[in-house]
């Protein structure tokens, strides 16, 4: 199996993160509370179009997600896209337009950046971007405050059982409508949780239906956590012509180029 080397942000980069995420909330005027759904209207009201395909993941490497930009020398406009794979669970649907949306605010001038499905933070811009998702999506602050309204006070879950941190990770869950994976890892960045217990915690296979956790979650909110759970599977133009094209940019088969023609036909880009 090959050894997949993860990029880990210094802690400077971690802070820039953390003070970018800040700004963006306020700049877009939406507090330090849940977003979840809320994402996609945010983005669409601020100049961003959101674009929805069903393409069905073969591997690991499926296309999970894409940012584009694009610049009309006719009208001197410049335009801005993200697109949203809805074959796979909302929560990620979520965190990948927040991830995309980082690529929209970096200092990069990438035209194109492509998401896929399990995406390892094997490069540094990809590493900034989960970061930044993750921080705007579930603040340092508020999940610490969260915390320690659950644990008198406290942020480390000293002497917690395994199942009662399960269910606070089901309630933050459900509250700020994030990927269970993502929960744990922030948890762990905020020391609420070990080393051991964030392994113990990843190995479980939280969308299997007879999981204990699947169970808690339904238990707490049985609509929103099955939503949270469901592929939407939405799509914003004719779904089996946009996957054609999408399919064959992925497989190297067209250009960027003839990708940006062809997203044209559907009205996609202007």
């Amino acid at each position: 199996m090959e050894d997949i080397k993860r990029t880990t942000l210094t802690p400077k980069e971690e802070l820039d993160i953390v003070e970018l995420a800040r700004t963006e909330r306020r700049k877009l005027d939406l507090g330090m509370g849940p977003l979840g759904e809320k994402i996609f209207a945010v983005l669409r009201d601020n100049n961003i179009q959101l674009l929805y395909f069903t393409l069905e993941p073969k591997d690991s490497k499926g296309l999970a997600a894409f940012y584009l930009k694009k610049y009309s020398s006719v009208t001197g406009i410049h335009s801005y896209y993200i697109a949203i794979n809805t074959s796979i669970p909302l929560d990620l649907q979520i965190f990948n337009a927040c991830h995309e949306y980082y690529h929209h605010i970096d200092e990069i001038d990438d035209s194109l950046h492509l998401r896929r499905m399990g995406e390892p933070d094997d490069e540094l811009i990809d590493a900034k971007a989960n970061r930044f998702a993750a921080e705007f999506l579930l603040p340092t602050e508020s999940l610490t405050t969260y915390v320690k309204k659950h644990n008198r006070g406290e942020v480390f879950l000293k002497n917690w059982s395994k199942n009662a941190i399960l269910r606070l990770i089901a309630q933050i869950q459900i509250d700020y409508q994030v990927p269970y994976r993502m929960i744990v890892k922030r948890l762990y960045e905020v020391d609420s949780i070990n080393s051991i217990e964030k392994e113990d915690l990843l190995a479980i296979d939280e969308r299997n239906e007879n999981s204990v956790y699947y169970k808690i979650g339904k238990t707490m909110n049985d609509y929103i956590f099955k939503k949270l759970n469901t592929a939407t599977l939405k799509s914003g133009v004719d779904s089996e012509a946009l996957n054609v094209i999408l399919q064959n940019y992925d497989e190297g088969i067209i250009t960027v180029d003839t990708t940006v023609k062809d997203l044209k036909l559907f009205q996609l880009i202007y």
